[in-house]
């Protein structure tokens, strides 16, 4: 069954080699009770390992069933001791955190068999051992002779033709001692039973050979009873060596994340560091590019990542029923209909006295934030909103009760004619000072005004928007116009320059006006009252000297409102999460506006500077979760050493590499996916408000949505798998026995 052939075992230290024994060779067969003996330090617990397939050897040969060994690979040697060695060791090596039961069963799973195959052999078993009233005791807390009991139970359930054991009275008072002998004299009838003893006496009734060995060396071998083994015997059978499935896997598992407790608490804890720096990570470094200056737009002023400019499809001006379905939408958290204001970057200056810039915004939404000063009450009245620094709150503060122009940042016109008043300030919101950063170019903080006010600059921007043209009898010309009460409605003044186009007399005659932008394009009629000259035009106009309106086409200030008094071709929605803005803007599109978002128009104004950054961001962030693998990893370690003596037992059961690697896996993955329902949890209480109230966290908050999400989770899952491969490689470094010497 079982030969060696001038079998040598060496060990190297420090450079210091060391002979464990040295050219033995012995043959055993089926029903053998073998006892083998020495002092401590011959050989013997080394050559059972050998044996057992525990540890290697460096010379000679070792057959098993004709089969030599001295080239099996490590899958080999695994399948060796799973298929034909049951280990019975000194220290036992029980799973303390494993019933008695549970003990029995691990090496049937391991073999693959079926769980529904499992029960009945290992109730068999242990009723066999006398253990039957401990079944579901843990085994830390039986006797030594009980715990090896448990051991032979262990053994007898691989159904190995081979069954090793070492020193497996050393631990046992005199009674237990005898108890074990005599089980193990019973099932030695067809197997082959090996076991080292130093106290041959307590054997001695029961052993049919005695090998006795000294300074590594067999110095006797005796044959006690002559009827033992031979070709007679029972051919040995060989242990049904399957591999443990992947349902078993899954249970031992979860068994394993939970049988120790304190183990499993220390390990929770590390993996809620790990996914909870993970999202962390994560969404500082999104919030980090979300605000990073992106580029600037020629076209727009305020450029702020939440805001979509629409229109309809068809061109025409937006209705009531339109906006009403825009704000149904949902994300949709502003509706600026006239949302030319937005786009109206000015200045608010009075000679040297002051001069801050602003985007213009309705003075309402700010009521609450107002530091000193009132709400603007008239259209030549405005609110100062500043972001909360010591040098925009002086300037504020210096402006409050003054008047000056404001200007229109483009052009440099007025957009009101007369002065305005400062008549209150306030402070920006942090979030509402991050939107103000993403302007297109750097702006104090809002212009706010009374709707009135607003309204009035509207028709100022679409002036400056748009262009008109004159056509008087088939010919065509620009000409700016001015307003004049005088002018009778659907009249004009007519400067004598366009009149000369026509040989005509003009007065009476039809001018055709043109008034084209990028919303509208529309005509108008109206009646030439006059042709001012030098001569009349003091008389006409009221004007002072001609050089003041010479060239302007004088119109009525009703007629030219007119002209502007139209409905809204263009709005802006700002969304509440610009992380889902697609998905609001695709709403839009199927609903039959055009839609484009402010974030895709942006020009790089930094020379591909805001790339390189974003670029580093995302280095960051790789470099910060691989610390956090590198730092769990190293915490993991040392909570999972002892572990080791588990992982190095199961190797020892018949377990292989991947068994292990698997184990590990699921106890890992089992542990990490609690930690992050955990995390998630508190991700959802700070969404829903009922943790805190802080407005950093809100904001990393805001960037997990379920793509988010299951990005972190895939990264978690990702860290947990390469944590559990990196320790099963450590773990495989060793052969079993050496792994377990090195842990007990």
């Amino acid at each position: 069954m079982l030969k060696l052939e001038k079998v040598s075992k060496y060990y190297s230290a420090g450079g210091v080699v060391a002979t464990g024994f040295s050219k033995v060779s012995l043959e055993f067969d089926i029903g053998e009770f073998i006892a083998i003996t020495g002092e401590s330090g011959s050989g013997k617990s080394t050559l059972l390992n050998v044996i057992s397939g525990l540890d290697s050897y460096e010379e000679g040969e070792m057959y098993v069933g004709g089969m030599a060994t001295s080239g099996f690979t490590r899958e080999e040697l695994e399948d060796y001791r799973k298929r034909y060695i049951g280990n019975i060791f000194q220290t036992f090596n029980l799973i303390n955190s494993y019933t008695v039961y549970q003990n029995v069963e691990l090496v049937l799973l391991l073999s693959g068999a079926k769980r529904e195959e499992v029960a009945p052999k290992v109730h068999q078993i242990i009723e066999r051992v006398g253990l039957k009233a401990y079944e579901n005791t843990k085994a830390s807390k039986l006797s030594g002779g009980q715990k090896q009991r448990v051991a032979i139970a262990r053994a007898l359930a691989k159904e190995t033709p081979i069954i090793v054991a070492d020193e497996p009275t050393g631990n046992l008072d005199t009674k237990s001692a005898a108890e074990i002998i005599e089980l193990l004299n019973e099932i030695s009838k067809d197997k082959l039973i090996i076991i080292v003893t130093h106290n041959y006496e307590q054997v001695e009734q029961y052993v049919t050979r005695k090998i006795t060995m000294h300074d590594g060396k067999v110095v006797e071998d005796k044959q006690l009873k002559s009827e033992a083994g031979g070709f007679d015997e029972p051919e040995a059978k060989e242990a049904v060596a399957d591999t443990l499935s992947g349902g078993n896997t899954l249970r031992l598992g979860v068994r394993n994340t939970f049988n120790i407790p304190a183990k499993f608490i220390l390990m929770l804890v590390v993996f809620v560091f790990l996914c909870g720096g993970t999202i962390s990570s994560y969404t500082g470094i999104m919030n980090e590019k979300s605000y990073m200056n992106s580029g600037w737009n020629q076209f727009f002023a305020d450029t702020s990542p939440e805001r979509i400019v629409i229109k309809r499809s068809d061109k025409k001006a937006f209705t009531k029923d339109d906006y009403e379905k825009i704000e149904a939408v949902g994300n949709i958290e502003q509706l600026v209909k006239d949302d030319l204001i937005l786009d109206t970057a000015a200045y608010i200056s009075n000679d040297s006295d002051f001069w801050l810039s602003g985007i213009l915004e309705s003075a309402s939404k700010f009521e609450d934030q107002i530091v000193e000063g009132r709400l603007p009450k008239n259209d030549r009245e405005v609110l100062i909103m500043v972001s909360d620094s010591e040098y925009e709150r002086e300037a504020a503060e210096s402006a409050l009760g003054k008047k000056g122009f404001l200007t229109n940042d483009n052009t440099g016109e007025q957009l009101l004619k007369e002065k305005i008043k400062v008549v209150g300030y306030g402070v920006l919101t942090r979030e509402q000072q991050e939107i103000m950063e993403h302007s297109s170019r750097y702006m104090s903080g809002y212009f706010c005004l009374s709707d009135k006010g607003l309204n009035e600059i509207r028709y100022a921007a679409l002036e400056s928007r748009s262009k008109i043209t004159f056509n008087y009898d088939g010919q065509e010309a620009s000409a700016p116009i001015k307003t004049y009460d005088g002018v009778p409605e659907g009249h004009v003044y007519l400067c004598e320059d366009i009149a000369y186009l026509s040989d005509k007399w003009a007065v009476g005659q039809t001018i055709k006006v043109n008034n084209k932008s990028l919303y509208f394009d529309d005509n108008y009629e109206f009646t030439v009252d006059a042709v001012y000259t030098s001569s009349n035009y003091n008389y006409l106009t009221g004007a002072k000297t001609y050089d003041e309106g010479a060239g302007y086409v004088y119109m009525n200030p009703k007629d030219y409102k007119k002209m502007y008094t139209k409905g809204n071709y263009q709005s802006s929605v700002k969304v509440k999460d610009v992380k889902i803005i697609d998905e609001t803007k695709s709403k839009l599109e199927e609903m039959g506006y055009d839609s484009f978002c402010l974030k895709d128009g942006m020009f790089d104004s930094s020379q591909g500077f805001s790339t390189l950054m974003k670029a580093f961001l995302t280095l960051t962030l790789a470099v910060t979760l691989i610390a956090l693998f590198f730092v769990t990893y190293f915490i993991m370690k040392l909570i999972l050493k002892s572990r080791n003596v588990y992982f190095s037992t199961v190797r020892m059961l018949g377990g292989t590499k991947r068994n292990c690697a698997d184990l590990i896996r699921v106890e890992i993955i089992t542990v990490a996916n609690i930690a992050f329902a955990i995390c998630a949890g508190l991700v959802a209480l700070v969404h829903f408000g009922v943790i805190g109230n802080i407005d950093y966290l809100n904001q990393l908050v805001s960037y997990l949505n379920v793509k988010n999400m299951a990005i972190i989770y895939a990264l978690t899952i990702l860290m947990s798998l390469l944590l559990a491969a990196r320790y099963s490689k450590s773990l495989f470094k060793k052969t079993a026995m050496n792994a377990y010497k090195e842990e007990v």
